[in-house]
């Protein structure tokens, strides 16, 4: 018997959407990594926070897709959603830096926000739900 991934299907549909959405949490690790690097003034990494950002930053449509793609609970094409839009304001308030520093400041709260999304995701991506849709635990 075939083993099956989300909404009964079968895993050809399921992977790649658990495997892209583990990559994302990796790259916001990374993220912060270089952060830390920025903060403590490691020169040749300055540029490198902003530039990664904008490079894993297309996995964000591509979550979305591939939840669709593998019929993923509308509760988890919801939380796809959902990152995509907070991974599109993260990259705008930095924006905000030179007008409104105290709303610009909210990217490092946003961050921590993002993480958190892309784990819960990965984590849903990655499990079988029940009959009813729910991921199960």
């Amino acid at each position: 018997m075939i083993e099956t991934g989300l909404a009964g299907r079968s895993g050809w549909r399921f992977w790649p959407f658990a495997a892209a959405a583990w990559l994302f949490v990796a790259c916001v690790v990374v993220q912060f990594f270089l952060v830390g690097l920025r903060v403590f003034d490691v020169k040749p990494w300055t540029e490198l926070h902003a530039d990664f950002a904008y490079l894993y930053g297309w996995l964000t449509p591509v979550l979305v897709l591939l939840a669709a793609a593998s019929r993923a609970p509308a509760r988890t094409q919801r939380l796809a959603l959902v990152l995509l839009v907070l991974f599109a304001i993260q990259t705008f308030l930095p924006l905000l830096a030179a007008d409104a520093p105290w709303l610009a400041a909210l990217h490092a709260v946003n961050a921590l926000v993002v993480a958190w999304v892309a784990v819960r995701l990965a984590l849903e991506a990655s499990t079988k739900p029940d009959r009813s849709g729910t991921p199960s635990r």
